[in-house]
């Protein structure tokens, strides 16, 4: 923290489209957060605080010894690289998801957290999600009887032309499994825990070297629950999840945005209302991304370095790894 008024000095690494989109007005929201640098390569970067100063690569800004944090938000295959390079001169880190390009350099990251006895957080953002939240209570209150089945829908439409790194394997690490569904992944996880038994896989990768997938489905057990994702980066913008058990079933339309409200619904069987919700709460789902960085920041600033978080996300990573693996065997 900084010492005038306690705040989080944060720096940005890689202030591209989404940073400039999401994390600049997260951080802007955030009362106990204070941007102090950016890491852009364009030099393009607008509407900065005053102040802020600008470095072209990570290696200038980490001459200058600074302390505090850096949010690493450069293409996947930079996560590890930056996020361990911080670490090691004395910055606490959250890295934008997923976690690294493959499980070993995941590793490599908490082993460097590990010995710098530092923060290391994740963008898995949707754990901080009010909708999922309140899903995840009703789940736990047992208003839906003991889970059955989970299913996550997540499509969007973003042409490769935006992050031209993300068509490529050794870049993001997969496609649209390890960029929207790996957040599927990890939300089924936070709603019915571990362990995660997996089924099958398919994806539509075509089979040219270093090609990603734009379509996947795949099926697994999560807390003995099975769970179904299909997921596909060539269509208009539409999540869904869908929690269905003995009693009931809970539904969040919109359940992966970050903007705006979404709805949560509890449908309840045998009732002489069929298709009725019995239950429902319109949610604010706007700050999501204020609330993991304030929350990032008030870890920094009052506990022990749990360790727990990135091993979490590194088993995301995994997961994605192995469904890759499956799918090839289909």
């Amino acid at each position: 923290m900084s010492d005038s008024n306690s705040k989080l000095s944060l720096a940005i690494c890689g202030l591209g489209r989404f940073a400039t989109r999401r994390i600049l007005p997260a951080i802007a929201a955030c009362p106990n957060v204070e941007l102090v640098a950016v890491v852009d390569r364009s030099g393009k970067a607008s509407g900065l605080p005053p102040g802020t100063r600008r470095f072209e690569s990570l290696e200038h800004f980490l001459d200058t010894r600074p302390t505090g944090a850096v949010y690493v938000a450069t293409p996947n295959y930079l996560h590890a690289q930056h996020s361990v390079q911080c670490l090691e001169a004395g910055l606490h880190v959250l890295c934008e998801k997923p976690m690294a390009t493959n499980s070993r350099d995941c590793q490599v990251m908490v082993d460097a957290a590990r010995k710098m006895n530092l923060h290391l957080k994740v963008g898995h953002m949707l754990r901080h999600s009010p909708a999922l939240q309140l899903a995840r209570r009703w789940l736990q209150n047992g208003l839906i009887g003991e889970p059955r089945a989970i299913c996550t829908l997540f499509h969007y439409d973003l042409p490769e032309n935006l992050r031209p790194w993300a068509s490529r394997q050794d870049f993001a690490g997969g496609g649209v499994l390890m960029d929207a569904g790996i957040h599927c992944i990890d939300t089924i996880r936070f709603l019915l825990g571990d362990p995660v038994i997996l089924l099958g896989a398919m994806t539509d990768r075509p089979a040219q070297a270093n090609s990603v997938e734009h379509g996947a489905a795949c099926r697994f057990t999560a807390g003995g629950v099975i769970s179904f994702v299909q997921v596909c980066s060539q269509a208009p913008y539409f999540t869904r999840l869908s929690v269905s058990g003995t009693n009931g079933e809970v539904v969040i339309d919109n359940f992966a945005a970050c903007w705006g409200k979404a709805k949560v619904k509890l449908y309840a069987h045998q009732t002489g209302n069929a298709g009725c919700a019995v239950k429902e709460e319109m949610v604010d789902v706007s700050m999501i991304y204020s609330e993991q960085i304030r929350n990032f920041a008030d870890a920094i600033g009052g506990s022990e370095v749990d360790i727990s978080e990135p091993l979490d996300a590194a088993e995301n990573v995994r997961i994605v790894e192995k469904l890759y693996e499956l799918s090839h065997r289909s």
